[in-house]
Formats: C-alpha cells, sequence, structure tokens
C-alpha cells in the first residue's frame, strides 16, 4: 500500500468514527427524549395511556444502548463487524418499518423523516466501510 492509500484509509477511518459518533450522539438524545418526556412523542396522536408512556420510555432505555455499539465499533471497527452487522440490520428494519408505517397510514412523511435519515446514513456508513474495507483486504491478498 503506497502514502495515498494509506492516507485515504486513515481519512475513511477518521470519516466513519466520526459518523458513528454523531449517530451514538443522535440516539443517545432520542432515547433520553423517550425516557424524560414519552408524552412528546404520543401528544399529536390524541391517546395518552399510561401503559404507552412506559411502553416509551422501555424503548428509550433500549435505544440508550445502542449507544454504547456505535462506540465500541467507533473505537475498534475492524474488531467489532458483528456489533456493526447487528446495527446495519436494525437501521435496515427500521427504515422498512418506517416505510411501513407511513404506508399504512399510522403516521405522515414529516414523522418518519425525523429518524430515517441518520438510520440511511448510519446504515449506508457502516456498509461502505466494511465494504471498503473487504475489498482493500482482498486486494492485499
Amino acid at each position: 500500500m503506497n502514502n495515498s492509500e494509506k492516507r485515504i484509509a486513515v481519512s475513511w477511518l477518521i470519516m466513519f468514527r466520526i459518523i458513528c459518533y454523531l449517530c451514538g450522539f443522535y440516539f443517545f438524545l432520542m432515547g433520553l427524549l423517550l425516557i424524560l418526556f414519552p408524552q412528546m412523542a404520543i401528544k399529536n396522536s390524541g391517546v395518552n395511556h399510561p401503559m404507552i408512556s412506559g411502553i416509551l420510555r422501555g424503548t428509550g432505555g433500549a435505544v440508550i444502548i445502542s449507544t454504547v455499539w456505535y462506540i465500541i465499533i467507533a473505537k475498534k471497527p475492524l474488531e467489532n463487524k458483528i456489533i456493526a452487522i447487528v446495527i446495519a440490520c436494525a437501521n435496515l428494519l427500521a427504515i422498512i418499518l418506517d416505510f411501513t408505517s407511513v404506508v399504512l397510514g399510522e403516521y405522515t412523511w414529516s414523522h418518519a423523516m425525523i429518524d430515517i435519515p441518520v438510520e440511511l446514513v448510519s446504515f449506508l456508513t457502516l456498509a461502505i466501510f466494511y465494504y471498503a474495507e473487504h475489498q482493500l483486504n482482498n486486494k492485499l491478498t
């Protein structure tokens, strides 16, 4: 590998880490909001049942845990490919569920567009980074 290829690889790694930290920060804030203010998520639905608030608080706790996954793969991306696969699958599933909810009329595009861009950036970043890493490994061998 020559110097320009090394610089490109280092640049990709830095960009990968920055995006992972930003996604982790976003999901941390989203989880925190779900825990502290679940009423914000259901205020437009007209239903304010305590059970729904409790479910949203539990979901917020799970979302905060995913922040730790982003930090783990940002620190050591090559050693934690399995975690990256889990995050990519979760993002893909979340995007599919958001689109399905819009198609079913459960909520509008404006509601779906709150988190779809972050989920899409996260998924594409993981897919592109690990694809490029796989191609580089194949080139070196």
